[in-house]
Order: structure tokens, then sequence, then C-alpha cells
């Protein structure tokens, strides 16, 4: 029997799907993606469960759909006396690390300057599964943290370089105020080894390092990037002073030009992120462990980017709900696309089979297994959406309360905001068939309250 694989799964925040190499998005670099998308499987139709960090995020760590785990909105913590994917990942057998922006301790903003949200037995990473690691705060948490007199490991590390008040000073400047976390593209005034995500990546190989050779090893590296606002180092800038990238789609905001540059920064994040995948390959390499390696990338939701006049997530736009997937290492053959309709939930339940772990829910499919489900429900706060061959059904989304709604409470009832889209026809979402096409939309419906319903039991 072979061993059980080491597991690398890399996570940034916010990376939305199209937006890779092997994508085909015009100007978008990620070489070393592309290179473990060509040998291994890419799931092009990949979605979050719930377009919002936290939720995001504890879908995945619960093994269930949005309806079915309680972290509704950022504010809510994954409770650590639920039964969750790292958990059993440890009783398995693994060393479960971590490290970045874990966003399952979200709401308590209690990381300590450990990142361990407390010390020895009563950290509660290690309450959550984990046998070491760092979390830290996202980029706008961290400020608010600091403002809150909340310590943090990335704060302590500025801070003993003395970069702590360069970068909370630069951060005044990219704030939600007049969009100035987008349209702000100046590059950060911090060096390339202070830069989040080079910190990030560099804790993760420290983990890597330490972790005993006779154990495997879940690694979850959870960058902040590309995740506003879209400060770059002036390194990392330089290599898009004449990038070409595609302008949004339906767009009445801004130049071209503006567009561009934001554009630009946002594809540099993703760039630095790919260069470090590029790094941990060659350590594994380096150490004679790649082959024993599964390799995953994805992440927690996508990025707006001015499409449709809209920035951000918690939107039910393809934009914000598609994210970028791949599988590489041992048993895992080199396929075309899937088109199939999974999600986060599904990639947790992926490791926890690769692993040879027992799941704490009965969702979730196995994304090598072959078939898969027609069919997936998403949503977040009041709205729901399901997606079904090409086509694609909101119910319920409101474009002034959707962001603001914190309870995840679900009205059933029929609703004139209804959107339904040809995605096969109109990956944009320009044309709402809702009027069209009665019938579609009717069935949609029904599936997508059949499948509430289940998740809710």
């Amino acid at each position: 029997m072979r061993p059980k694989p080491n597991i690398l799964f890399f996570f940034p925040d916010q990376h939305r799907g199209d937006w890779t190499g092997y994508f085909g998005t015009p100007g978008v670099k990620t070489p070393n993606l592309d290179k473990l998308a060509d040998r291994g499987q890419v799931f092009g139709n990949a979605l979050t469960p719930s377009p919002l960090c936290s939720p995001a995020r504890a879908c995945m760590a619960s093994v269930a759909p949005y309806d079915a785990q309680g972290v509704k909105h950022n504010q809510h913590d994954v409770d650590p006396a639920d039964p969750n994917l790292y958990q059993a990942m440890r009783d398995a057998g693994y060393q479960v690390l971590g490290c970045g922006k874990f966003d399952l301790l979200k709401g308590s903003m209690d990381w300590g300057e450990s990142g361990q949200h407390g010390e020895g037995a009563g950290a509660r990473i290690r309450q959550l599964g984990f046998t070491d690691g760092i979390d830290n705060a996202g980029k706008h948490d961290f400020v608010m943290g600091h403002r809150k007199g909340r310590s943090e490991p990335f704060q302590a590390f500025l801070r003993d370089h003395d970069l702590l008040d360069v970068h909370l000073g630069d951060y005044e400047q990219r704030t939600h105020r007049d969009r100035s976390n987008y349209i702000n593209t100046a590059p950060t005034p911090l060096p390339d080894f202070a830069y989040g995500d080079n910190w990030i990546a560099a804790n993760g190989l420290k983990l890597l390092d330490a972790a005993r050779d006779d154990k495997p090893w879940f690694l979850q590296v959870n960058f902040n990037g590309p995740h506003e606002p879209m400060d770059v180092t002036a390194a990392m800038q330089s290599r898009w002073l004449d990038a070409d990238l595609p302008p949004p789609v339906a767009s009445s905001e801004y130049d071209a030009k503006q567009h561009n540059a934001v554009r630009a920064n946002y594809a540099a994040m993703i760039e630095n992120i790919d260069a470090h995948l590029g790094s941990y390959l060659d350590f594994l390499a380096s150490r004679d462990t790649l082959d024993d390696t599964v390799v995953i990338y994805a992440s927690d939701h996508g990025e707006m980017l001015g499409d449709h006049d809209r920035w951000g997530k918690v939107v039910p736009y393809q934009p914000a709900v598609h994210i970028p997937l791949v599988f590489s290492g041992p048993d895992i053959e080199a396929k075309p696309a899937s088109h199939a309709w999974v999600d986060l939930v599904d990639v947790a339940a992926t490791i926890l089979h690769f692993a040879g772990a027992s799941s704490p829910s009965s969702k979730g499919q196995v994304l090598t297994n072959g078939s898969l489900a027609s069919r997936k429900a998403i949503g977040l706060g009041a709205w729901r959406a399901i997606f079904e061959d090409g086509m694609k059904y909101v119910h319920n989304f409101d474009p002034e309360s959707g962001p603001r709604s914190s309870s995840g409470e679900f009205d059933p009832a029929p609703t004139a905001s209804a959107l339904l889209y040809d995605l096969d026809n109109d990956p944009g979402e320009r044309d709402n068939l809702m009027a069209d096409k009665p019938g579609t939309a009717h069935s949609l419906r029904e599936a997508l309250l059949e499948a509430v319903e289940a998740n809710n039991v």
C-alpha cells in the first residue's frame, strides 16, 4: 500500500477563477500553476460555497454547504467543538499545519503575537485541529485589530523591523473611502522581505522545515492576496507597467487607464503567489518529497474587479463566485478540464479521501472519483443560487441589502429580483432570461428550494 501522501494546499484570498494562465485570460501569468494544471486535474467550473471569507472557509472546514453550517458572515467564528476537516486530518495521523489568513476565528480578533489564538492546550487553532501554525489577520483586519489594541503576528514582525508605522500610514491611504482600496495603485513602501504574502510564504516553509519525517503532513498556505487593497511592492509592479489586461464587463466607472492599473496590480499579486508556488515545489523536490505530495490550488471566492460596476465579492455574479481549482500529485491522472459544478466542500471531501480520513459530514464529493453531480447550490445572507448544466438561477438577490445580511435567513417565496443566466452563451451575465425562459426558471427554483431544504436538515 502506498504511504499516505503529504498535502500542500495553496489557498489565496479573492483569486477569481478566470485569472489564471491555464484559463486563457490574456496577460495573466501563472506559469507554475499552469504546469500543475498540465499534469493534473483542472475543475473549470469550481465555485465558492459562499462568496465571503469566513463563510467560504467555514464551509470547507465543516465539509458542509452554507445552509448546513453555522458561520453565516464574517462576524462569526467556527466552533472548535464542531467536528471539522482539520481535526479529521489530525486524527488520521497527519501533522496539520497552517499559515497566513485562516479566517476561521475572524470574529474574535484574538490572534495574539503567536497567531495561535491562545497558548498551549488553550490555543484555539490547536482545538480546531492544527498541530502547529501561525494565523494572521487579513489586510483590513490587521488595521482594525491594531486600532482595537489586538496583537497579531504580522504586526509584531513589522514592529521588530521598525516598519509598523510605515505600513499603517500607507493603509490610511487605502481605505474603503472613495474606493481608494482599489484605485490607489501606488506601490507599498514596504521592502519585499516584509510584504505580507512574502512573509506568509516564508512562515510556511519554516513549518515544512520543522515537520517530522515519520508522519505525513498537510499544510494550508492562506495568502492575504490578491485581496484588495491593491498594494504591491515596487518590484512586483515594475513587471506590469506595460500590461494590457482585459477591461471590465458592463462597466460605466473610471477610464480604461484606471481599470488597467487596478487590474495590473491584481495580476501582480497573483504572479507573486504563483512564484511562491514554484519555490515550494522546488523545496519539496530538494527534499525528494515532491512525488509523494498532492498539491492543490484554490481560493475562497473571487473578485468583481469592476465588472457590472461592482468590486469585491458578496454578490452572485461569476467573477465573485468562480474560483480556480487544480489538483496534482500521486495517483492524480492528467485529464482534460472537468466542467462539473464543484465547490470547496468537495475540495474538503477530496482532501479527506487522499488522507484516508473519516469525514465529519456526509456532504461533499470526492473529485477524483469520476462521476460528479450535475448541479450545485451556493449562497450568502438572504440570496441563493443554483447551477445546472450551463444555466444559473439566482433567488432573492437584493443589490442593496444582500451584502449587509448577516443572519443567513432564506425566504423561499417567489421574488421579483430573481435572475436567470445562460452561462454558456452569456458568460458576462448581461441578459437576464427570467421573462424569456419561465419554465427553466421554475424548474431551477424548485431544485434550489429542494437543495436548501436538504442542507438545512
